[in-house]
């Protein structure tokens, strides 16, 4: 049977995770709360041109925003290998369109974001091209679903370590976030030690 093309896996992705961030009113609610909390240390971050936040801890760098966007929950699994899957929620209250294109950290070699599909009954993540997320939607990095990979880890991920990430843009814009390290074989962000 002939693999899907890579347009279509794209497409197919995009349906199953983008949704209008209206449709996620009691998430944003809960997240609204939180920032609030945290507004005044979320400000100070952001407004450092060139703040050292590779070593941000606990709440600081649960929710991270420039440009419209808003990345909330970014987290991976505890790994000793060379390599990780970064998960996030992304959305887009602009007024633009704006692609995912890669990212980086400053533990990694290199970043890319992929698509998972299974190729003859094996789970995998291929590369993808840029993906989109519209104005007024979210879009959703999960297990099975889009990932960001970084590849040429440094050093161990550890249940509880938070790692600093780089999410890229289309247009040159970059947001920082920091990724909580969950457990090897989770399937979602715990939410541990965040106030909602």
């Amino acid at each position: 049977m002939p693999s899907p093309r890579p347009t279509s896996l794209v497409t197919m992705i995009l349906l199953a995770t983008a949704a209008p961030v209206l449709a996620h009113e009691d998430h944003t609610h809960e997240d609204e709360a939180h920032a609030e909390e945290h507004a005044h240390d979320e400000a100070h971050a952001h407004d450092e041109e060139h703040a050292e936040d590779d070593h941000a801890h606990g709440d600081d760098a649960h929710l991270a925003e420039a440009g419209g966007l808003r990345l909330v929950h970014a987290w991976s699994r505890a790994t000793d290998g060379d390599e990780t899957l970064i998960f996030v929620e992304i959305e887009n209250s602009g007024d633009n369109t704006r692609s995912l294109i890669g990212g980086g950290s400053p533990h990694a070699a290199a970043a890319e974001v992929v698509g998972f599909r299974l190729v003859d009954g094996t789970p995998t993540y291929e590369p993808l091209p840029e993906v989109p997320i519209a104005p007024g939607t979210e879009m959703s990095l999960a297990p099975e679903g889009l990932a960001l990979r970084l590849t040429g880890l440094d050093a161990a991920l550890e249940e509880g370590d938070g790692l600093p990430v780089t999410f890229a843009f289309n247009d040159g814009l970059e947001i920082r976030a920091t990724a909580q390290i969950e457990a090897s074989n989770a399937t979602r962000h715990s939410h541990a030690g965040h106030m909602h």
